[in-house]
Formats: structure tokens, sequence, C-alpha cells
């Protein structure tokens, strides 16, 4: 998940990268002070199977408190302190005081998840960006999606997106000492002027400094761009793009994608959407300077979410043009992942069941085409009626086209308004512990409809293997 590669300080052991801690993306932390912090520790989600911490009698619900008598604030000072021969973990179980000794190998990892990335208290983003979608969310949602994390431990650990307005010298000094990489920075522009208009932050918004001695450094890095109309793009876009690339290798790839816009923008900053017109713009700009980075530097290096190619009606590019597909988390190439799946299914011989059943396969606007493409193509193999049902976003707006924003009172309405259904397939991506956005859980839409509900990876391939196609 994350490299440590520290510089070493005397009479202290180096931590090699080893077995990653694994935690979900964007999950709520305790927030109490760093007394309180000490108080309860860092809470264990699970233990795997036949672990070093298992065999020592480290259970889930156990707060951990200090590793070798020195507390940790993160999973970035946990790897650090796991990294010698001896751990002794001191934890609480049921308000009891314990202690367990474990002896291993040299970086080798303990088999402890915790319920969260950092242990201290989110840093908090003290921006007020004009494109802020947690600005533009109604009340009643997941409680961790109103958390506006801006932490540079959950971008090294989680790969969350941050601003660095909030970094300070001493947190500068630690990543570099740890060699803290890759981070993912949201950049939107590199102009000061520019970034200040869009990030609105109390403090500098200037980025290129502190990038370019993250890159003296070695540190990688992961860009983003928010493309927003009349604010970042034009001129704006393109000194960014040649400020970034010039801090290449070090900076491995940049995401440019489309502003989202919800309903709810009352009283905010006027933005305008990215059109159809906007878009092919956009995607001719950007390929002019994807052909000049591939001729100087051997990639392409800027990647556009595949929202535009769909927005202007243009086809993807090939499988080899996403390189390593370094940005999918934030849709970049999913869309060409998912039809070259597609195209594997193609060949499949036509297998129909003994009693055919109506499926539902739940997607959003943006991508209902490919999923229409998929649903035909399982109902050729597998003899089911599978349709792909296309739900509008009325929850955040009809702007909102993408998959991943959908609400479970949005699908819920959806299919019962389609009619009557055997099975309904929801992407997996909708749900975090088994809840959508609007805090409906899965066996809650089951419930009310009456049919199975599954959560299924938003692939042809798994899709079909659930249909056991």
């Amino acid at each position: 998940m994350f490299r440590l590669r520290p510089t070493p300080l005397p009479g202290t052991p180096a931590a090699g990268s080893g077995p990653p801690a694994v935690a979900p993306r964007r999950v709520p932390c305790y927030n109490g002070s760093m007394t309180e912090w000490n108080e309860h520790g860092a809470v264990v989600e699970c233990v795997a199977p036949g672990s070093l911490a298992e065999r020592a009698g480290v259970r889930p619900g156990d707060r951990i408190t200090a590793i070798n008598g020195e507390a940790f604030a993160d999973l970035i000072d946990y790897r650090f302190l796991i990294s010698d021969t001896v751990a002794r973990l001191d934890l609480v179980r049921d308000g009891q005081p314990r202690s367990v000794q474990i002896h291993k190998e040299v970086d080798q990892g303990l088999g402890i998840t915790f319920t969260q990335g950092v242990f201290d208290g989110i840093r908090r983003c003290r921006n007020s960006c004009v494109f802020c979608f947690l600005h533009q969310m109604p009340r009643g949602m997941r409680k961790s999606l109103y958390i506006p994390d801006d932490d540079y431990r959950l971008s090294v650990t989680q790969g969350n997106y941050v601003t660095l307005t909030n970094v300070t010298e001493e947190d500068l000094r630690r990543i570099l000492r740890l060699h803290l990489s890759p981070l993912f920075i949201s950049v939107h522009a590199t102009d000061p002027g520019a970034r200040a208009r869009l990030l609105r932050c109390a403090g500098n918004a200037e980025v290129l400094p502190l990038m370019r001695r993250l890159a003296d450094a070695g540190i990688e890095m992961h860009c983003q761009i928010v493309l927003c109309p009349s604010f970042n793009d034009g001129e704006v876009l393109d000194q960014t793009l040649a400020d970034l690339a010039a801090l290449h290798p070090e900076v491995l790839s940049i995401a440019v994608v489309p502003v989202g816009l919800t309903r709810y923008r009352e009283r905010l900053t006027a933005l305008e959407p990215v059109t159809p017109e906007g878009a092919r713009e956009t995607l001719a700009r950007l390929e002019r300077w994807r052909e000049r980075f591939l001729a100087e530097h051997g990639t392409r290096l800027v990647f556009a979410a595949d929202e535009f190619y769909i927005l202007a009606g243009e086809p993807l590019p090939p499988r080899d043009a996403y390189e390593e597909f370094p940005q999918t988390e934030d849709g970049i190439g999913l869309s060409r992942l998912f039809l070259d799946e597609l195209e594997q299914l193609r060949g499949r011989p036509a297998k129909p069941v003994p009693q055919p059943e109506r499926v539902f396969l739940v997607t959003g606007m943006l991508a209902h085409p490919m999923v229409e493409a998929l649903a035909g193509e399982l109902s050729r193999i597998t003899g089911h009626r599978v349709e792909a049902l296309a739900v509008a976003n009325r929850f955040f707006g009809e702007r909102i086209t993408v998959t991943g924003l959908l609400t479970g009172g949005d699908i819920l309405a959806a299919i019962r308004a389609a009619g009557p259904a055997n099975r309904v397939y929801v992407p997996d991506v909708l749900l975090n512990a088994g809840r959508f956005l609007d805090d409906m859980t899965l066996s809650q839409m089951a419930e009310a409809l009456g049919v199975p509900v599954e959560a299924v990876a938003p692939s042809p391939l798994a899709l079909a293997r659930a249909l056991a196609a």
C-alpha cells in the first residue's frame, strides 16, 4: 500500500516495506485530543488467521496503546515500531490492561488490521474549495462522508488526495526522513493565484516549492486536477501540466477529472459544468500534451477521466494508452477495462438455464450504454432476461451521472418503477460497511423489494460469475 524507507537514526532499526496493514478508504476516525487517544489507543479490526498476532492472543476489539513502550499515532508509526525482532504490545481488553510479546523476523508483519489509518485524529481540511463535494451534500448521509480529511498520512497509507496546505515543516521532515512515497496530491493549478481562487485556503496556496522539495528527495507523487471551467482550464491548465511535467519522474501521473456539481449549491461559488464542447476541447488539449510528454519522457503522464470521453462522444483510448492504469481510483481507465472484459465474454458459448429469471444490473446514467451491452451479452450466454437499469440521480441532481454516487433510495425507486425482478445486482463500490451513501443497508433494500440484492464488483467477468455464466 505504501513504501516506508526511513533514513535510519542512530541506534534505530530501518523499517522495510513488509506486508501492509489494509484499511478501507475514507473511514471515520477517532478525533479526540492526544490525551484521549492515549487512553483509547488503536482499535484492532481483525486479526489474520494463523498470523503472529493471532498466535499471541490478540483479538478484534483490542485497543493497542503502545508498542515496545512507545505510543503511536498512525499506521506509519506502527509499521516502524514493529520492524524489529521483538514487538511488545500493551493493550486493553474489556477494560483490563494486558501485554503480549511477539518474537518475529525483521520487518515481518503481525497480521493486524486497524479500524482506522490514524489514531490521534484526522488532520482536517482548512480550505474551502469552490468545487468541494462535502459542501454540496445534504444532511442524513453516512457520517464518514462529512469528514473533511486533508491528512498526508492517509495519502501515504490509503491513497487519499491531499492539498498539502496544512503540512508543517515538522510533517515535511518526517515525510523526507521516512521517505513516505508515493503521495497523492490535489494540485488543481500550479499558478498561485488560480490555486488560491480554487482552494480559498487560509494559508499559502502555493504548491510547487513544496513539491520540488519532495521531488528532490525522491518522493514520488500522483497528481489530481479537478477541472473547473473558467478557473483552471485553458492556459492555466497548460501551465499546470508543464510545471508538473518538470518534476517527472517523481511526478508519476496526472489525473484530470471534470468538476461534479450537485443540486445542493445554494450560497456557493457559481460554477459551470463541463459541456460536451468543453470536454472535446479539453481532450484535444490533453492529447497534444500527451504526445509531447511521450516523446520527451517516454510516458503520456497525463490521463483524462472516462467521463470526458463519454461526455464528448469520443471513443476511449486503447488499453496501452493508459500505460499502468495509475489512476483508476479517479475514474480513469475503468471503462476501458470494462470494455476489454466484455470482449472476453463475446466468445463464450450460450448455456441457457432451464428457468430464466429477470435480472437487473444497476448502473448510473453515464455508464448505461456499456452496461446495456453487457446485459445483452449475459442474456445471450445465460438465457436470463438481464437488463441494465439506469438510475437517475434524484438525490444529488441529474447532473451527477456517475454510478458511484447513487443512493439506496434512488435505486429502490428505480427498481420499483421498472417492475418486478427475480434478482438485483448493485456495484459494490456503492457500499461502505454494507451501507449506501444515504445510510440504507443492502439488507433493507432486499427486504423492501422482497428479492435478493447482491453487491458485485462492477466488471463483466464478476457479473458473469455471479450469474454462473
